[in-house]
């Protein structure tokens, strides 16, 4: 059963509440967040994904978003993650819907391959619940990468800002010990 618009606009609410953690002993938690692929990687991969793969994915990531902070690092990782869970979702759905193909009997043989195709998505999704989870997750992971994102650039904007900020501030300051040592 599809998630209603209700539970969508209240699961949105109350993600929107989230500022993470808040103590600094939760704040020292997640300062301790994975930093080294191999850590990472065998908490996210399963059994026959590359690691490698994995690896090249959050290198790209790194090298893209030069994170400079332990919280741009760990930001950086969940969109590497969420990316690689979102990749695994579609893969999860096209193995699902070439094994319902493969399970067609031989009198479908002589039907187009789209035929084919749509015969086996419509026997998954009136047989059970693969499709619906699929979609289910897909959202979730493409919800995560979108936040993670979003989060990264708020995040580095507000680093660029009070870093502008903080320039001006000591230009004004300079000018007046300058004004002050001249008077």
């Amino acid at each position: 059963m599809p998630t209603s618009e209700k539970q969508i606009a209240a699961n949105r609410a109350n993600a929107a509440k989230s500022t993470g953690p808040n103590t600094p002993n939760g704040k020292r938690n997640a300062a301790r967040n994975s930093t080294r692929h191999g850590i990472l990687s065998s908490v996210v991969l399963i059994e026959g994904e590359s690691r490698n793969s994995f690896a090249a994915l959050l290198n790209s990531l790194i090298a893209e978003h030069q994170p400079t902070t332990p919280t741009e690092t760990a930001l950086v990782q969940k969109i590497a993650v969420s990316q690689w869970r979102l990749q695994r979702t579609w893969a999860f759905e096209s193995a699902g819907i070439n094994r319902e193909i493969r399970l067609q009997s031989e009198s479908l043989a002589t039907e187009s391959a789209a035929d084919r195709a749509m015969l086996a998505f419509q026997t998954l999704g009136d047989r059970g619940r693969h499709l619906d989870l699929m979609g289910r997750y897909e959202h979730r992971f493409d919800r995560q990468h979108h936040r993670a994102l979003l989060d990264l650039a708020r995040l580095k904007e507000a680093k660029k800002t009070a870093g502008a900020t903080r320039t001006q501030f000591s230009e004004q300051n300079k000018a007046l010990t300058e004004t002050v040592e001249a008077v």
